[in-house]
């Protein structure tokens, strides 16, 4: 019955590293998950505030473009009235004389009485055709003589209506610009001339409630400032913007101007056209003015999300900084489970190869065959637990089933082959503590059934049963059909004795019956 020692799973534990442990060390970590997760989501809640403050800048600035168009389009359809009367009132004047000498004062009476329904403060003057002002007829915003003034030289060459870029008053020093009208079809008698307030676009201005830094313009189709609120010392040449470029073609639209050429602010500008009088008006809100709310809700956002962020990162990194404890700690654990694991197996099968050693020196011993064949049973039967235990995972239980099994086949190895023996067996667990008092019990029994039993010489069978009963508790059963014996008579043996100290020692119950029949209850594990 003696074994070898050095089978595969006895003689050597595998390592704990190897490929399994380098699976282990690729995986990623609960901790960098944590961390990684909350890096994504900081950066996912960023991206769709940056994606709304992208938005929210064009929707802005949409809104700017709107607001400079409508106040372009208001400002436009004043200037037109304004113009257009200025112009029809210097036509009804070059209709009626054609030379400033033949105007009567009733007829300067009534062109003054006409200029108080421009929306404008106006003025007019009557130039001879050497550019003299005309008796008391020219206008004080004007120097006596005009004959250099590009509008003059204009009307003079043969045409008809011209507008002067913006000019300062003779007087005040304050913008004007100046509506002129020539007089006289086939000699030139002189000119008719409006002059305007440069203040004019400031009352296109107020009402429109553009905000800081905006502006109104009155700009000729060359490009020449004419009028412009708030007001510039000199004119100024705009030709180079987009109306007059990328956007001639248009009646009205918008457009960014990163720097004015004027001023150097940047502002969101509109225009409209107006064709049939040769003007442009112009009118534009800053972009810093405009921007100023969005900038604000976003840095007050950034304010509140910044520490909510960090708070998030913190957290994360502590969290992680307590999941790799853990795994350090798991780690460990694992370790010393696994150290353990190869102690319990060592330990089982020294206990094991000793029980065998301790089987052959009784081999060795001059005693009694028979003694000693009893003996390296019950030597088995202990050896076979530990063997079974140190091959299991599980070293809290013991499922009996196999271990029983293969007691019973060394058991049959000796014994009379014209026996059979019948095993039913249910894969039920006990206590480890409890496997080898139940392997002892088997021994005892089945040896006795083969010595005893048959000893006549006889074939017969043994049958052998083991179950659940209902209570949480096995049976184990051999019954044989042997010759029996009377189990109220004391046997001359220690095989009884054993048994009944085995049973008490698993807390069960076992008895006789007819002398063919063994039954054994006890606990199963919990």
């Amino acid at each position: 019955m003696s074994h070898s020692g050095g089978d595969a799973r006895g003689g050597a534990v595998p390592p704990l590293g190897g490929p399994a442990r380098a699976a282990v060390r690729l995986r990623w970590s609960p901790a960098n998950t944590v961390i990684a997760l909350a890096a994504l989501l900081i950066v996912v809640v960023f991206a769709i505030f940056a994606f709304l403050c992208v938005q929210g800048y064009h929707g802005t600035v949409q809104q700017a473009q709107a607001k400079a168009q409508a106040a372009a389009d208001i400002s436009a359809e004043e200037t037109g009235w304004m113009l257009g009367g200025g112009q029809a009132l210097l036509a009804e004047i070059a209709a009626l004389t054609q030379n400033p000498i033949d105007i009567t004062d009733d007829n300067l009476a009534a062109f003054n009485a006409g200029l108080k329904s421009l929306p404008a403060a106006t003025s007019l003057g009557l130039y001879d055709a050497t550019g003299n002002a005309w008796g008391d007829a020219g206008t004080p915003s004007l120097p006596e003589n005009i004959a250099d003034a590009d509008f003059f030289k204009a009307l003079e060459a043969g045409g008809q209506r011209a507008m002067s870029r913006q000019l300062a008053d003779a007087t005040t020093g304050k913008p004007i610009f100046v509506l002129a009208q020539r007089l006289g079809t086939d000699a030139f008698g002189g000119i008719a001339v409006l002059t305007i307030s440069g203040d004019v676009t400031r009352d296109f201005w107020q009402p429109q409630s553009l905000g800081a830094e905006s502006t109104t313009s009155i700009v000729r189709d060359d490009g020449w400032l004419m009028a412009r609120y708030p007001a510039l010392p000199a004119a100024a040449n705009l030709s180079r913007q987009p109306p007059f470029t990328d956007q001639k073609a248009n009646a009205s639209g918008t457009y960014m101007s990163a720097s004015s050429p004027v001023d150097g602010v940047a502002r969101v500008v509109a225009f409209r056209r107006l064709p049939a009088l040769g003007v442009i008006i112009f009118a534009s809100v800053s972009r810093d003015a405009v921007l100023a709310g969005l900038w604000n809700s976003i840095f007050t956002v950034l304010w509140l999300m910044l520490p909510i962020a960090l708070a998030l990162l913190a957290g994360s990194l502590i969290t992680a900084r307590i999941l790799r404890q853990s795994e350090r700690t798991r780690a460990s654990l694992e370790a010393a489970v696994a150290h353990n694991d190869v102690l319990f197996r060592e330990i089982h099968h020294r206990v094991k190869n000793n029980l065998q050693s301790v089987a052959s020196l009784l081999q060795m011993q001059p005693i009694p065959r028979e003694i000693k064949a009893d003996m390296n049973q019950r030597i088995a039967a202990m050896s076979a637990v530990h063997e079974h235990i140190y091959r299991s995972s599980d070293f809290a239980t013991v499922g009996v089933k196999d271990y029983l099994e293969r007691l019973v086949a060394n058991i049959r190895a000796g014994a009379d082959p014209r026996v059979e023996v019948v095993e039913q067996f249910e894969d039920l667990s006990v206590d480890k503590d409890a496997a080898t008092p139940l392997g002892l019990i088997l021994n005892e029994v089945v040896s006795n059934a083969f010595k005893h039993a048959f000893s006549d010489g006889r074939a017969g069978v043994i049958t052998i049963t083991l179950f659940r009963q209902g209570d949480g508790r096995g049976q184990l059963s051999v019954e044989d059909n042997g010759v029996g014996f009377d189990p109220t008579v004391p046997g001359k043996g220690i095989g009884r004795r054993l048994i009944a100290a085995l049973t008490q020692q698993l807390n069960g119950e076992s008895w006789f019956e007819s002398g063919s029949l063994f039954t054994l209850v006890f606990p199963l594990a919990k």
